[in-house]
């Protein structure tokens, strides 16, 4: 999505107006570095960018800019992860958020299982714990 903006604040409206997580197109030199927004150094997915940067909004939700050199993609997280890590996880990464689970569920499958399958079964049940977990709305 390209929208044409003067502001960062005008890019919060703009992303505002579509579901979270959807991706807007900035072209460099449109707008001040994020920094000049309050915006702090973060990290992200992987996906070719040279830096992330993030800043909480006022809901509770975080404005995501991904500086890829040439242009920003900016996308709102329904959860900023300095209001809550793991809650963030699970809404906005849900890939990690489950194989942190799967991950979690196989070291303590390992610690107290008694049989060779104890790993691999904790991580699978880990595993399917996270994915529903995912798929769980907040009420």
């Amino acid at each position: 999505m390209t929208h044409t903006v003067s502001t960062w604040n005008g890019v919060v409206r703009v992303l505002r107006g579509y579901p979270p997580r959807t991706a807007m197109h900035i072209s460099k030199g449109i707008l001040p570095h994020p920094r000049t927004f309050g915006m702090t150094g973060s990290i992200g997915m992987p996906e070719g960018q040279l830096a992330d940067f993030r800043r909480v909004l006022a809901n509770g939700q975080g404005l995501h800019v991904k500086d890829f050199g040439s242009h920003y993609e900016a996308h709102i997280d329904e959860v900023h992860p300095d209001v809550n890590a793991i809650e963030h996880l699970r809404r906005d990464a849900p890939g990690v958020f489950i194989a942190g689970g799967t991950a979690l569920g196989a070291v303590i499958g390992k610690s107290v299982g008694t049989t060779a399958n104890a790993t691999l079964l904790g991580a699978a049940i880990g595993g399917l714990v996270a994915a529903l977990l995912t798929n769980s709305s907040e009420e």
